[in-house]
C-alpha cells in the first residue's frame, strides 16, 4: 500500500529527486509531512548551509514540494517573496 501524501519519501514527491532527498535527510527531513512542517525556506537555508552549490531551484522545488504544484509554474512574485525571506534568515543568522 503506498504512504499518503505526507508520508512517501520525498524522492518521489513532486519537483524532488534523489540527490535533493539526500540533502533533505542530512537535516532531518524524511517525508514531505516533515518538509511541509519546517517550511521550504528553512529547509533550503540548512540545505545551503551544508551543500554550497544548490542553487535557488532547489528553493522553488521545495515550495513546489510543500504546495503540491511544479517548480516552473511558480509565479514570478513569489519567487522574489522566497528569495527575500532567504535573505532574511542569512542577515538572521549572521546576527545570531
Amino acid at each position: 500500500m503506498m504512504g499518503n501524501e505526507n508520508t512517501r519519501s520525498l524522492e518521489n514527491s513532486l519537483n524532488l529527486g534523489p540527490i535533493s532527498a539526500k540533502w533533505l535527510a542530512e537535516i532531518g527531513i524524511h517525508t514531505r509531512a516533515e518538509l511541509v512542517e519546517m517550511g521550504a525556506v528553512e529547509a533550503y537555508c540548512l540545505v545551503k548551509a551544508r551543500q554550497p552549490r544548490a542553487s535557488l531551484n532547489l528553493l522553488y522545488a521545495l515550495y513546489g514540494a510543500v504546495h503540491n504544484i511544479s517548480w516552473n509554474m511558480i509565479p514570478p512574485e513569489t519567487k522574489a517573496a522566497l528569495q527575500e525571506e532567504v535573505a532574511v534568515m542569512d542577515r538572521l543568522n549572521q546576527v545570531g
